[in-house]
């Protein structure tokens, strides 16, 4: 038994060492981190009630932060200068003018707008503004929401729909992977069948089918609920063929073999021997697998047919942006893009790094 853990101690030790000289991998770890932190602290980053909404502030450009005012004054506390509505002298259009007789102060960890946190009711905020004014560091939307705050808040639901599929897809996909390679024989032919008929399916029609018969008046959280099954509906069946081919591997190994010579049921094979060996492979395909889902997410509510409000999400922010007149006059709109690539990067980058990394004995090329 000591023998086994040291042995499981210096794999974990080559994969962590092979891990850590992979810079690309690092800076992934580190965007996966930052996005699940702003998922868990999403109310405490957002210095405004995400759903709040201002008609005196709509479209609000991005404002910036200064020390120094017009007059190179320096201030120890940072501020923002507000904005005045005026008329272009050429075409009329109304323009804003940045007002340098208004100063917007930041006030850090301070009271603001209410909401709830592991059953707390919280009012402290990372920054906010005092006396009714307000700082929009990337602007405001059509009905003057701040799209700071919905960013924050949407990494919580892209991240938490991205968990749940995947969850539900690694769940189906490891029992019936494990399952088909370890019985083999009939049972292995039908299964793989099934598995053959969802990868040849086309995903796509299915997904929009699915969805467009979704009546629009249901519960929010019932179509998150119902959307998350959908795109799960398909997705394991890669996982569950890349896992049988591990198992069917394994399974002719002699510690296998060993086991069944032993007495031990085959589900003690399956949770002590066969799981535990394929848990990189399927922690590797999990992590290439949420920006798949966070794109296919963020591509049903930006077309109308996914997330729905009061929820909030990345795509269903840029569902505003469809309009080529409205990304020209207000290009901040597709801030959210940025949002969503910072995650799929993130994740890919993550996942290449413990593919490379899971097998720490496989030799580099140096180039």
């Amino acid at each position: 038994m000591e023998k086994t853990s040291n042995l499981q101690n210096s794999y974990f030790s080559l994969v962590k060492k092979r891990f850590l000289k992979n810079r690309v991998g690092i800076l992934g770890l580190v965007f996966v981190s930052f996005l699940i932190f702003t998922a868990v602290f999403a109310d405490f980053l957002s210095p405004y009630d995400p759903a709040a909404r201002d008609s005196d502030r709509v479209f609000y450009p991005p404002q910036g932060i200064h020390f120094f005012d017009q007059d190179n004054n320096f201030s120890l506390r940072p501020f923002a200068y507000g904005f005045i509505e005026g008329f272009d002298p050429d075409t009329f259009e109304p323009i804003m003018e940045i007002d340098y007789t208004q100063k917007n102060y930041l006030y850090f960890f301070t009271k603001g707008w209410e909401y709830k946190f592991l059953g707390l009711n919280l009012d402290i905020h990372l920054f906010t503004t005092k006396d009714g004014s307000k700082v929009f560091f990337i602007g405001s939307d059509a009905y003057g929401r701040d799209m700071l705050s919905r960013i924050f808040k949407g990494s919580r639901v892209t991240l938490l729909f991205a968990l749940i599929v995947v969850s539900i897809t690694t769940f189906i996909g490891i029992l019936v992977g494990i399952s088909s390679g370890y019985f083999a024989g009939k049972f292995d032919i039908a299964t793989q069948r099934v598995t053959e008929l969802a990868l040849a399916f086309p995903d796509l029609p299915l997904y929009l089918s699915l969805v467009a018969i979704l009546p629009r008046q249901m519960d929010p959280f019932l179509i998150f609920i119902f959307m998350a099954f959908i795109l799960s509906s398909l997705r394991w069946a890669q996982l569950s063929r890349e896992v049988r081919g591990k198992t069917l591997s394994l399974r002719r190994l002699d510690y296998i073999k060993a086991a069944e010579a032993l007495g031990s049921n085959d589900l003690r094979i399956i949770y002590r021997h066969l799981l535990p060996n394929v848990t990189s492979h399927v922690i590797v395909s999990v992590s290439l697998l949420i920006p798949s889902v966070i794109l296919t997410e963020s591509f049903f509510s930006f077309l109308g047919l996914g997330i729905q409000s009061p929820f909030v999400s990345w795509g269903l922010q840029l569902n505003s942006a469809q309009d080529l007149r409205t990304i020209g006059s207000y290009p901040w709109v597709l801030s959210p893009v940025f949002a969503i690539l910072i995650s799929v990067l993130g994740f890919n980058a993550l996942g290449d790094a413990l593919r490379d990394a899971i097998d720490p004995y496989a030799t580099t090329t140096k180039k």
